[in-house]
């Protein structure tokens, strides 16, 4: 069977495919990006500022036939990189304080969250600058097949990376917002401490805007004030801009710092960018 009529039965669908005209003759880095419904990848240059090539894909969930044809239809994958390195965005994750974590109880917080140990991997990260560790989990099959292909790989966490990224948390606090097909990532930060960091499935622009409202609710968040930063599939043109941009005053997109020569925002892809710029 074809990759292509594969990629059709299993319902894995490409979405976007970019592939830019510029000069990649340097040392290239590959970042790819793994959730629970969606798969993409940019190969760009060691500063992160030049894009040569990107993809991504939305899936119904993962197993090794979607993993193979992520990887096997994207010919370019197929290269030597100078550094490779992977964000798993999967939405079961607990943040805790630096100064009250232990490592032994790492797995058992999690399993108290909902998270599945004997699917999963547990991991810790520290996130130094606000004191705080990420313990979250990804799914075996996924972070085993990803190490077996690229045994050099270097991994975080999504929230990991957003946090690094949220604005100064003032005390109208900060909402950082990524838009994917069928679900967001929220960071929230207020009189710099991080307040919330979690996934929502949505299904309408109203769902996110419900959510949001909420929030803002709970944390006590002016919508006047607080500053919300966008990033992911919104443009201006979109339904959800235009719910959010009623409720909120300070609303911008947070923008890629590569330059794309594509049709799409590149604020589409900046969490992509955000992870090609941790090369070490």
């Amino acid at each position: 069977m074809s990759i292509i009529a594969r990629l059709q039965n299993n319902h894995l669908k490409q979405l976007f495919h970019i592939k830019n005209n510029n000069s990649n003759n340097g040392q290239q880095v590959l970042s790819i990006r793994m959730g629970s419904h969606h798969g993409s990848f940019a190969i760009s240059n060691k500063s992160g500022s030049e894009l040569y090539e990107l993809g991504y894909c939305s899936t119904d969930s993962w197993n090794e036939n979607e993993l193979m044809d992520f990887f096997s239809v994207n010919s370019s994958l197929q290269n030597s990189f100078y550094q490779v390195q992977v964000v798993y965005d999967f939405s079961e994750s607990i943040l805790i304080s630096s100064k009250d974590y232990r490592a032994e109880d790492a797995g058992l917080l999690l399993t108290t969250f909902g998270s599945n140990s004997g699917t999963a991997n547990i991991v810790s990260e520290l996130i130094a600058e606000w004191q705080l560790y990420n313990i979250y989990a990804v799914p075996k099959e996924i972070q085993e097949w990803i190490n077996k292909k690229f045994p050099s790989v270097r991994f975080w966490h999504q929230y990991t990376l957003a946090i690094k990224y949220i604005v100064a948390a003032t005390a109208n606090g900060s909402l950082l917002i990524d838009i994917r097909k069928t679900d967001f990532t929220l960071i929230a930060a207020k009189n710099s401490q991080v307040i919330l960091a979690q996934t929502f499935e949505y299904s309408t622009p109203e769902d996110i805007l419900f959510y949001l409202l909420k929030i803002c609710q709970q944390f006590s968040l002016s919508q006047r004030e607080v500053q919300v930063q966008l990033s992911g599939l919104v443009d201006q043109q979109s339904a959800l801009y235009k719910e959010l941009y009623q409720y909120f005053i300070h609303l911008e997109f947070r923008e890629a710092s590569w330059s794309i020569q594509s049709e799409y925002p590149a604020h589409f892809f900046t969490s992509l960018n955000d992870l090609a710029k941790c090369v070490s």
